[in-house]
């Protein structure tokens, strides 16, 4: 949405102690979200034009799970011929309207005072979490949505665990870990929990420090794939490769992903398993929500939902770095990117206030100088940039000026050779960027620890060994990362 639409437009949401229904709608589904993301449930999907004459009424019994943290989730677009959007959020719980504001909201700002309450969305995706008393109005009352300008498309309710945690949270998640004990002499024992500051990571010794390590393939991909997230691979990258880093790729969208088919428990749990693995090495990790070739809106709610749960459950550990939108295309920064950013950022932050954010950037995470023109106004963030060696070598110029200019810069995704990553690979090229990399002392993630038939893969095609990797079992991607990591100070 533009900001010149941004600015008039406005949500309401009225809620009706009656459950009276002022517009009839036949698509009220009340159909339960299945999966381990939490329990969620679609209160209402349709494609609904909202004036003030045409409005969507939930009725009680749909929000009978409704409690303190629930939250409500709408999908919404404007409508690009009307005049002016709005929509306004009121409960009735006593008998005359009165404003719903108690709880918080991502995704829009709260605009105006107590006698005219306002939302201004900064994204297609608002989530209102209810306070107590919000939650036992709707549970009396139900929902009324009504407005002008606005498309109602989807309205769920996630409802948070047992357990206590955010809303959304399966019901049989566990609680915060504690703080995790690293063993001595590695990599998180010697340098803590990491901040930004600057165009730098710095270390708990506020001394800058660099990342680096190997990206797996997609988890989501089947055994071959996420066999290679095991300890013992990870104590092969660490003590032999001297990596202190390693990335947990998940896509959402893409064969089996997380919202496209993809067994949810399995996949979530090989997540906590990385996560869980790195820290027993005492290796910092990288969560990484990979969006793929799409606008990172499309899997929002969903992000918020799984994010909200992975970083609650690792809150206390100051090992854990999340990735929130890997290689996002065809999303302007303003009106994409950074709506997506200001709606799942707060959802981590609310586990892990200090925990370091990566964001990627438009046109396969390159397009630096429009996320620096338009940054996000978070402590510890980064931005993404990712390159090929053999496709990318006029954008380090790029990188070196956003550096200089301040802008916090991790490569979350490198490869040796083309784009494609199956082209020529580059070694030339690659140890160019390795340079670059040395001096501003960019961290950066290698793609990919696996043995696929590609010339990415660091592994062999012939190669099954998932750990204790010789030489010989490398591809010439493989050895030339082995030698580089080899080279820096851990």
């Amino acid at each position: 949405m533009s900001r010149k639409i941004l600015f008039m437009l406005k949500i309401s949401v009225l809620l009706l102690l009656t459950g009276g229904v002022l517009f009839s709608c036949e698509n009220i589904t009340g159909s339960d979200s299945e999966g381990d993301s939490g329990s969620q449930k679609t209160v209402w999907e349709g494609s609904q034009e909202l004036t003030w004459d045409t409005n969507v009424s939930i009725p009680a019994e749909e929000f009978s799970d409704a409690a303190d943290g629930s939250q409500l989730i709408l999908s919404v677009s404007e409508i690009a011929s009307a005049e002016y959007h709005s929509i306004k959020i009121y409960e009735n719980s006593t008998g005359t309207w009165k404003f719903l504001s108690s709880g918080t909201v991502s995704g829009a700002e709260l605009s105006g005072d107590g006698t005219n309450q306002t939302f201004v969305p900064s994204s297609d995706t608002i989530t209102y979490t209810l306070s107590s008393s919000e939650a036992q109005a709707l549970k009396s009352g139900g929902l009324y949505i009504n407005g002008y300008g606005v498309t109602l498309a989807k309205v769920v309710l996630a409802v948070k665990g047992e357990s206590g945690g955010n809303a959304g949270e399966d019901k049989n998640d566990e609680p915060s870990n504690p703080p995790p004990v690293f063993p001595s002499e590695t990599p998180a024992a010697n340098h803590g929990k990491l901040h930004v500051s600057g165009a730098y990571l710095y270390d708990e010794h506020d001394q800058k420090y660099q990342l680096y390590g190997m990206s797996t393939h997609g988890i989501n991909f089947g055994n071959e794939m996420s066999r290679y997230v095991s300890k013992e691979a990870f104590q092969t990258l660490r003590d032999d490769w001297n990596t202190n880093c390693v990335r947990l790729v998940l896509y959402p969208k893409d064969y089996n992903g997380y919202c496209n088919g993809g067994d949810k428990t399995k996949l979530k749990q090989l997540v906590c398993d990385g996560i869980d693995y790195a820290t027993e090495l005492g290796m910092y990790v990288l969560v990484d929500w990979h969006v793929h070739n799409y606008n990172p809106k499309d899997t929002q709610s969903e992000a918020i939902m799984f994010l909200s749960e992975i970083s609650k459950k690792y809150a206390a550990y100051g090992n854990v770095l999340y990735e929130i939108c890997n290689e996002p295309t065809n999303s302007p920064w303003s009106s994409a990117i950074k709506p997506y950013a200001q709606a799942v950022i707060p959802a981590i932050r609310k586990n892990a206030p200090d925990a370091v954010i990566i964001v990627g950037t438009n046109t396969w995470s390159q397009d630096l100088d429009e996320a620096w023109a338009d940054k996000l106004n978070f402590e510890n963030v980064m931005y993404t940039f990712h390159f090929y060696a053999g496709t990318h070598s006029s954008l380090k110029s790029r990188v070196e000026t956003a550096v200089k200019n301040g802008m916090p810069v991790f490569i979350t995704e490198f490869g040796t050779c083309d784009a494609s990553g199956n082209g020529g690979f580059n070694e030339a090229e690659s140890n160019s960027w390795f340079a670059l990399m040395k001096t501003y002392n960019i961290s950066h993630l290698n793609w990919s620890l696996c043995n696929k038939s590609e010339t990415a893969s660091a592994i062999s095609t012939g190669c099954q060994k998932t750990s204790g990797w010789a030489e010989s079992d490398l591809t010439q991607s493989g050895k030339l990362i082995r030698r580089h990591f080899r080279s820096l100070t851990r």
